[in-house]
């Protein structure tokens, strides 16, 4: 039973717990609150939310803090099945709820992460209260600090690397030291801590923490963009992918409001291409639409120079562009092709009046996961959700930068595809920043048109805030 509230965990109870990362100084802490009845695998991929841990290593519950016990026979320790089975002692997490395992404990938890490194932490129930209906299974209350680095090599291991941070190491870290050895740790905890965000270690970001628990708590199902490409995922690659949403301010509940305005009027080929095609196009022999036809809607759509064909007679087989935005159309189910006849279908002509809902219904249809069997993946849709990610963050997908005045390292596309276990089977090795990497078809001719149309506009800077600004509107909406 708990020391200090004999009887009172129950099922069904929210209990606030305090969390202190043992041997911390000055403390690194937070208050949570979580359902007892939580099991422990959950409660402990929680709690890693809540320190800022990114789910990385192996975890443990233990009774009796393992670096201190001196009656290991009473000592409970509850494992993931997955190191629990490699071990072969234990108890099973999947198996025994948080308020069991403090009752066991006698109210005093401990957690541990990463078997390496060693990170325990003490959890000690604060209050507890019923649980109302709508409460979320837990919850940050309040914290200090940043979590150390990961794989920073345990608590003295952090403190050794922060001192050099700091710019007051201990007198006896500089032994054994390569000259530049010290730059490189600093440059290593800039780009390790700092990939999603400037880097720290005094901070504690309460709203990412809370973000992250929103979506630990939805098992990765939402209603959005970024909600349909998690569920496509197994929940091992969702865990990783939410470290980084949850940094840019990402979640899983759909957003409000219109697509960007330019983005409506980019799409205006699309509207142009359904009205010519209303009453039925006739196409060529060959099966291309008229050299007139091409030539109208290059001019309505203010297309003029995009594929280098000049004069009044434009020929669809020499336009790529085009050619792309037809194809495109009937994928998305504006026009119909039969018979040798190109008509607008019932959905091109609600659209075709309406560019808001044009731009509506594209955007819908880009942020349409395509195949979410986890065991059989589309590399197209998930590096182009992935560039959008990364876009999100205002990063560019394949620089390893961000576009500001001072860049900061990042996680590119191709490592996102790598830890999605992506092979490129032209080098024979996993995807990497020399790897070719494809893009649906409807993104890839937003991006060409966008670069069209800003080029023409003598604005080529605004590439790439607009291509985030849109990114983030896809996986929200």
């Amino acid at each position: 039973m708990l020391k200090t509230m004999t009887g009172v965990i129950s099922l069904q109870r929210m209990l606030t717990v305090r969390i202190e990362l043992v041997g911390s100084d000055p403390l690194i802490w937070r208050t949570m609150d979580m359902d007892d009845s939580l099991m422990l695998d959950e409660a402990g991929l929680a709690l890693q939310c809540a320190m800022g841990w990114e789910h990385a290593h192996l975890q443990a519950f233990h009774s009796i803090n393992p670096h201190l016990r001196s009656r290991t026979d009473e000592a409970i320790t509850w494992y993931e099945e997955q190191s629990r089975l490699e071990i072969g002692l234990g108890e099973a997490q999947e198996t025994t709820t948080l308020g069991q395992a403090l009752r066991a404990a006698e109210g005093e938890l401990y957690f541990e992460y990463d078997f390496g490194d060693g990170w325990m932490h003490k959890i000690t129930v604060v209050s507890q209260h019923a649980k109302a209906a709508g409460d979320p299974p837990y919850r940050v209350v309040d914290g200090e600090l940043r979590a150390p680095l990961e794989d920073s090599g345990g608590i003295h291991g952090w403190y050794e690397k922060l001192g050099f941070f700091n710019g007051n190491p201990a007198p006896d870290s500089w032994e054994d030291l390569e000259d530049d050895e010290a730059e490189q740790i600093i440059a290593w905890m800039h780009w390790r801590g700092g990939r999603w965000n400037p880097f720290n270690p005094g901070v504690f970001d309460a709203e990412v923490a809370g973000r992250r628990l929103e979506l630990l708590a939805a098992q990765g199902a939402g209603f959005n963009g970024l909600g349909r490409w998690f569920e496509s995922m197994d929940p091992e690659l969702r865990l990783a992918m939410s470290v980084p949403a949850a940094q840019i301010g990402l979640g899983l509940q759909p957003a409000g409001g219109p697509p960007p305005s330019w983005f409506i009027q980019l799409v205006r080929p699309f509207t142009v291409l359904a009205e010519l095609c209303s009453d039925g196009l006739i196409l060529t022999k060959a099966g291309w639409m008229p050299p007139k036809v091409v030539g109208d809607l290059v001019e309505r759509s203010d297309l003029e120079g995009i594929d280098f064909e000049s004069g009044s007679s434009k020929r669809e087989n020499n336009m790529l562009t085009v050619a792309r935005i037809r194809e495109a159309a009937q994928r998305m189910g504006h026009l119909r092709k039969a018979k040798g006849v190109l008509t607008t279908t019932q959905r091109g002509r609600k659209l075709m009046d309406d560019p808001t809902a044009m731009a509506e219904h594209m955007a819908s249809r880009l942020a349409q996961y395509k195949g979410n069997d986890v065991r059989d993946r589309n590399i197209e849709c998930d590096s182009t959700f992935a560039g959008w990610l990364i876009r999100a963050g205002r990063y560019i997908p394949d620089r390893m930068q961000r576009y500001s005045a001072q860049p900061e390292f990042f996680l590119d596309r191709s490592e996102i595809l790598e830890i999605f276990g992506y092979w490129d089977p032209n080098q024979q090795r996993p995807v990497n920043g020399d790897s070719w990497l494809p893009s649906v078809e409807e993104w890839y001719l937003v991006e060409r048109l966008l670069e069209y149309r800003l080029h023409r506009e003598d604005k080529k800077e605004e590439l790439n805030p607009r291509l985030a600004e849109l990114s983030r509107y896809l996986l929200q909406h």
